[in-house]
């Protein structure tokens, strides 16, 4: 390759890539807004959208390391190409790859954020690491059994929120509060101890995780927890 194709070839790569990142950029931050809008609408969503930006800012890292290792060798292989030395075409070598990384990564990222699948596939991937947290254990159960004891739960949850709308620490609620708000609100008003707020908030943690993977089961350890949680929420009087 003569030195003039060489010097158009890195010249044009180094623009290329750069007008490519900020596009890219741009493109996320607009996927962002509309994720966070849609978490705000969605309290559901909260879990999943955190573990979200925590993938998608690894990822923008080590692209934003490869871009602009990708940028400045092909800069410095154009400084360079006026000289002849040993390591130069192995020199060239790695800039062009780091060059085809980038734009790869770059395609894949946009095709990750742009998924409609992105939050079934990102609830199904917190709750594979958040197992022993869970502490799953037992058979598995459809997930249905354990929707229809949550539903229980929440009932019962709402009913003794109106009981407690108007005691001091209740704050000012939505018309139709989160389970989360109004498990908060018991707590604040001392009607619900620390540990089964904390225990409460579990099993909401786990029910949006399953609702949004689109699970189909669920273990048998999580639908005793929920049943026990009914139970205990009916004894509250």
């Amino acid at each position: 390759m003569s030195s003039d194709h060489i010097y158009w070839l890195f010249s044009a790569a180094a623009q290329s890539i750069a007008a490519f990142v900020a596009f890219l950029l741009t493109g996320y931050a607009l996927v962002y807004t509309l994720m966070e809008s849609a978490r705000q609408r969605d309290e559901t969503l909260e879990d999943i959208h955190a573990a979200m930006q925590q993938s998608y800012h690894s990822r923008l890292r080590v692209l934003a390391w490869i871009t602009g290792a990708a940028i400045v060798l092909s800069l410095l292989s154009i400084f360079l190409n006026r000289w002849r030395f040993p390591g130069k075409t192995p020199l060239m070598v790695v800039t062009a790859l780091l060059d085809l990384t980038a734009i790869a990564g770059g395609l894949g990222f946009v095709i990750s954020i742009v998924n409609p699948a992105k939050y079934q596939r990102a609830a199904i991937g917190v709750l594979q690491q958040k197992k022993a947290q869970f502490k799953l254990t037992g058979a598995i159960t459809p997930a249905h059994e354990f929707f229809t004891e949550f539903v229980k739960l929440e009932d019962l949850v709402r009913q003794h929120l109106r009981i407690v709308a108007d005691l001091p620490g209740a704050g000012r609620l939505r018309n139709l509060p989160s389970f989360r708000e109004m498990v908060d609100v018991l707590r604040r008003t001392g009607v619900i101890d620390e540990e089964f707020h904390e225990e409460l908030m579990r099993i909401n943690e786990y029910r949006n995780l399953v609702f949004h993977g689109h699970v189909d089961d669920v273990h048998q350890s999580m639908l005793q927890r929920v049943r026990m949680a009914v139970q205990k929420v009916e004894k509250l009087g």
